[in-house]
């Protein structure tokens, strides 16, 4: 999930925000491979010894050559392919969310009765999860201003400060509201707004070259984030269209020292939000219908206990002890 906006809601909030689309799996791909690596050692090591305490016959059974099967509503694989390329539309607005919804509706309606009955379907989970993270994305908007005012007033964390604090509350909150709160303390914390306010003034005027313009003290901050915008934006940019954030964004880009932050909150949302079943929306979902088809599930705490301390800290540990410490 940390390889692409599309991986993950929290990597898809910093994409609107800025953070260039391929950025993300450029800079994360070690944590990932270190991640992945882990978890499959480990669903390797369990499913070898469950199978290995399994009867005779059992093993027997499943050594059978496998199962044919079939790819019913194929045609859905197309409007999947809308909403993959509707995240790249950015203008004019509300087209993309469109695009989705047309894309949403089209995939229902074309896809035989049939097909939504074998497979159960139905609305009653998503509007379980809708009511839920409405709720937590409608509330947290003064908590997001307030914590980009007050951040330089909290001094300046590292980068395992940063790691551990959205990875706690990415586990209890969802993941992408905390991502969205602590990019929002990294811009209060360590983006200089003369900074913001000198390249918002070169974007208005258009320039195509800083060669030649006094830049004043902060000259090198300037050029390193204007080079980022130019780099990553160069579309935005000559329509004179940057937003504050994507500048802020540029900001941490062009000047490597803080591309870590990113990083440490990019993977820390990503990771951490599997540990609960609201840390990121599709566990609360799976949840929702796995019970509504009478399938027992863990507890809240019983999914933790089980599954994320034995299994998903040690991966944590090992993730921030090699990149982060």
């Amino acid at each position: 999930g940390c390889l692409t906006p599309i991986g993950d809601p929290p990597l898809y909030i910093g994409y609107l925000m800025g953070v260039p689309f391929w950025w993300v799996a450029e800079h994360c791909w070690p944590m990932w491979v270190v991640g992945i690596g882990g978890l499959l050692s480990m669903f390797y090591v369990v499913d070898r010894r469950n199978y290995r305490r399994a009867p005779r016959e059992v093993r027997d059974a499943l050594a059978e050559p496998a199962d044919t099967w079939r790819f019913d509503g194929l045609g859905n694989v197309f409007f999947l392919l809308v909403i993959l390329g509707s995240v790249f539309v950015t203008k004019p607005m509300f087209v993309r969310e469109m695009l989705m919804l047309g894309a949403a509706a089209g995939s229902y309606y074309t896809t035989r009765r049939q097909l939504h009955e074998a497979n159960d379907f139905n609305f009653h989970p998503v509007q379980e999860v809708a009511i839920l993270f409405i709720g937590i994305f409608a509330t947290m908007m003064p908590a997001l201003d307030i914590l980009q005012v007050k951040a330089r007033e909290m001094g300046s964390p590292g980068v395992g400060v940063l790691f551990w604090s959205t990875g706690v509350l990415s586990s209890f909150l969802d993941n992408a509201p905390t991502y969205l709160c602590f990019l929002k303390a990294v811009f209060g914390a360590y983006v200089d707004p003369e900074v913001v306010r000198q390249v918002s003034a070169l974007v208005a005027s258009g320039a195509t070259s800083l060669d030649g313009l006094v830049l004043g003290e902060h000259a090198d901050q300037v050029r390193a984030t204007y080079t980022s915008l130019q780099q990553y934006h160069p579309g935005a940019l000559a329509a004179k269209s940057v937003s504050r954030d994507t500048i802020e964004v540029a900001y941490l880009l062009g000047n490597t020292a803080y591309n870590r932050y990113i990083v440490a909150i990019s993977v820390a949302a990503v990771f951490f939000g599997a540990n609960t079943y609201i840390g990121n929306g599709p566990n609360f979902m799976v949840k929702a219908i796995a019970e509504q088809q009478g399938v027992k599930t863990p507890t809240f705490i019983g999914y933790i206990v089980r599954f994320s301390l034995p299994f998903m800290l040690p991966v944590l540990i090992l993730v921030w002890a090699i990149f982060f410490r």
